[in-house]
C-alpha cells in the first residue's frame, strides 16, 4: 500500500480518483486547483477522502501544513493536469513523484501541446514523469506516442490523449510504486517549450499572409474545439471567428433548392 498525496484536476483527475478508490493505496491528502469547480465537486464526491484531508492548493504555501505532510510519510506525490508549478519544498516531501503531461517529452513541454502538434506536425503522445524545479523537465517514467489523424481537431486529439494517459498510468502504476520501473533522463537536444501566451498570436489570422492550404487547415483545426472556434480574422473593425469540422465521409444530405 502506498500513501499518496494527490493534486487532481480536470476529468483526468476524476478518472484517477476512480482508479484509487478501487485500489489498496491510501490518499492521505487531496488537493484541488479551483480551475473547474464542478469537476472539483465530482473529485471530492468520488474520492472517499475525509473532508479534513481535502485542501485548496493555497494550503501548500503554509509551512505548518508542509510540516504536517512530512509527518505523514508520503510515498508518492501525483499531479494530474495540475496547472501550477510546485516548489522544491513541496515535491521533496514525497519519496517519489509522478506528473501527467499530454506530450512526448521533451517535445512540447508547457501549455497546449496538442495544439502545437496539430500546427507544426510534431510528434504527439503522453508522458508520466518525475517532478523537478522546471516545467515538464523531470525524468520520464513511461510514455506513449499517440498518432494524429487527418480528421483530428484540438478537441478530438485532446480527448484521445486523456484516454491514453490514464491507460498509461494504470499500466505502469504498480511498477512505479514498487520501484521496479526506473525513470530515464530527457534528451535536452530535442526539448521544445511553449508558453500559455503563444496562443494569443496564433489565434489571429492574417488575411494577407501567404501560406499553403495545408498550413491554414492545420491552424484552423488546432484552434477548433467542438463548437468553439478560437481563430479569427479582423475586417472593417469586426472580428470573425472560424470553426472547422472534418469528416472521413462526404455528407450526403441533399441540398435544398
Amino acid at each position: 500500500m502506498a500513501k499518496i498525496m494527490l493534486l487532481a484536476n480536470t476529468e483526468v483527475g476524476v478518472k484517477i480518483i476512480n482508479f484509487f478508490v478501487s485500489s489498496d493505496d491510501e490518499i492521505v491528502a487531496l488537493y484541488l486547483s479551483g480551475s473547474y469547480p464542478d469537476i472539483d465537486k465530482k473529485i471530492i464526491q468520488k474520492s472517499r477522502v475525509s473532508k479534513d484531508r481535502v485542501f485548496n492548493y493555497n494550503a501548500l504555501k503554509s509551512q505548518s501544513h508542509l510540516e504536517w505532510l512530512k509527518s505523514e510519510k508520503i510515498d508518492v506525490l501525483i499531479t494530474v493536469y495540475w496547472p501550477f508549478l510546485l516548489k522544491r519544498q513541496v515535491f521533496e516531501i514525497a519519496e517519489k513523484t509522478v506528473n501527467f503531461h499530454p506530450a512526448m517529452l521533451p517535445i512540447n513541454r508547457g501549455w497546449y501541446p496538442h495544439v502545437h502538434s496539430l500546427i507544426d506536425g510534431s510528434v504527439s503522445g503522453v508522458s508520466l514523469h518525475e517532478i523537478d524545479d522546471n516545467a515538464d523537465t523531470g525524468k520520464i517514467w513511461a510514455q506513449k506516442e499517440v498518432q494524429i489523424i487527418h480528421t483530428d481537431t484540438a478537441k478530438t486529439i485532446y480527448e484521445r490523449l486523456q484516454i491514453e494517459i490514464v491507460k498509461l498510468f494504470k499500466d505502469n502504476w504498480l511498477n512505479i510504486k514498487s520501484g521496479f520501473l526506473k525513470p530515464f533522463i530527457q534528451d535536452e537536444k530535442n526539448a521544445i517549450y511553449h508558453s500559455k501566451d503563444e496562443l494569443i498570436e496564433l489565434d489571429h489570422i492574417n488575411l494577407s499572409k501567404v501560406q499553403t492550404i495545408e498550413e491554414t487547415l492545420n491552424l484552423l483545426r488546432a484552434r477548433s474545439f467542438g463548437d468553439m472556434g478560437f481563430s479569427y480574422f479582423e475586417k472593417d473593425g469586426v472580428k470573425t471567428y472560424v470553426n472547422i469540422r472534418l469528416s472521413k465521409n462526404v455528407n450526403m444530405t441533399k441540398e435544398k433548392d
